[in-house]
């Protein structure tokens, strides 16, 4: 059979031998929600929360999340009228957005807060305030303008993470304005085995983050959006920032949750805006595709990944090892932040291969040990030679699919 797939600017029709069972995960409709009576009452609350106090933190994601945020800032407007409002995007270690990103997180409202928007920088220690230590010893630096505010607010959304459990909530604080040491101190916690996709009750990842949270001093009105497949908003869950976080968690499953009946031989994941942006985001994908792999399966990843690899760290110490096994074992012993991808990386290359067509260069791609194709055709023609293949996945939103097994 033949089929085109779309990925970045380019269309490529596929060739599948008809002995192959060849499918495409397609999301599943999630239950209708009342959003419009869900936008009345974020509205109402909103308005509540901004009746008393002088000054409002405003904390965004970055370029990096599908967050409608400038969707969510036109929801408020008028609620922000006469108050005293400041922004602060978290940018955890990424660095700072150009004009397009900018655009891209606050659409129309740029031109009009632009004096008002702080960019968090994790590495500027006197923009920190030191707030004492989680049970699991992370010290806890934060932004400063979290003290200068009476009241904050956080726009977020909630997704699948491949070691934190799930994006939203209290990842407005850890990592989203934490200092450099912070962040490393919890990422070192993803290489135990219980930071995983999906995990939050036992995952020390995602407990150190609450923790983080809830040092914080001042009151917080908490907003999580939960977008579909299309990155529209779905529904909403606000109010107190771990219990909206954790009534989000219900609803995202429904969305980014797609059940399968059985695992595959190769699976291509293709990764779309805003994760394609570079190797370092585009990773997210292969995670999730790993949930339909047979061990010792292919993974196809093709994303554009218009800014490279992006953190440098995440690929240094794959390039002075021999082997994904060394790997992992380096960052064990001399761990700094990136290594956690790096790790996660190696994990998935000790029992499966992932053959790549992206826009970064070969010699880079083989350096971490993966396999560059020019197209997706001759990443598959390349496999049919050499192994037997029963059947192939197609992810055609890599990030934000999430392909779980039927029990």
């Amino acid at each position: 059979m033949n089929y085109t797939i779309t990925y970045g600017n380019k269309k490529e029709v596929i060739k599948i031998p008809d002995s192959i069972n060849f499918n495409i995960l397609t999301p599943i409709k999630p239950p209708l929600v009342d959003l419009n009576l869900a936008i009345q009452k974020l509205k109402t609350e909103t308005k509540d929360f901004l009746s008393s106090g002088k000054s409002f933190l405003i904390i965004v994601n970055d370029y990096t999340r599908p967050t409608p945020t400038s969707q969510i800032l036109e929801i408020l407007s008028d609620n922000f009228l006469n108050k005293e409002i400041y922004f602060l995007v978290a940018l955890g270690s990424h660095r700072k957005p150009d004009e397009k990103e900018n655009l891209q997180i606050f659409g129309n409202f740029y031109e009009k807060y632009k004096d008002r928007i702080f960019y968090h920088d994790c590495r500027n220690k006197n923009e920190l305030v030191y707030l004492g230590k989680t049970s699991f010893n992370t010290p806890i630096y934060l932004n400063k303008l979290i003290e200068k505010v009476d009241k904050i607010i956080t726009i977020n959304s909630v997704e699948p993470h491949y070691f934190a459990g799930y994006t939203g909530g209290r990842k407005t604080f850890l990592p989203g304005i934490a200092g450099y040491e912070s962040i490393s101190a919890n990422h070192l916690l993803s290489l135990k085995r219980e930071a995983t996709l999906l995990a939050i009750t036992n995952n020390p990842v995602a407990n150190d983050m609450e923790e983080v949270a809830k040092a914080v001093r001042k009151p917080i009105f908490s907003i999580q959006v939960i977008v579909d497949q299309k990155k529209n908003i779905y529904n909403l869950t606000f109010g107190n920032l771990i219990t909206s976080f954790k009534e989000g968690i219900k609803w995202a499953e429904k969305v980014f949750c797609i059940p399968i009946k059985e695992k595959y031989d190769i699976v291509i994941a293709l990764i779309k805006e805003p994760y394609n942006i570079n190797f370092y985001q585009a990773q997210k994908g292969l995670e999730n595709a790993k949930m339909a792999l047979k061990e010792g399966g292919k993974i196809i990843l093709v994303s554009s990944c218009e800014k490279g690899i992006g953190e440098e760290e995440f690929i240094s110490i794959m390039k002075d090892a021999n082997s994904p096994q060394e790997v992992i074992e380096n960052v064990k012993r001399n761990f700094v932040l990136g290594y956690h991808k790096s790790a996660k990386l190696a994990e998935l290359l000790t029992w499966a291969e992932v053959y790549t067509v992206v826009g970064i260069p070969d010699e880079i791609v083989e350096a971490i040990f993966m396999k560059p194709f020019t197209s997706i055709q001759d990443a598959l023609d390349y496999t049919f030679k050499k192994d037997t293949v029963r059947n192939i996945l197609l992810l055609p939103d890599a990030s934000l699919m999430l392909p779980m097994l039927a029990e």
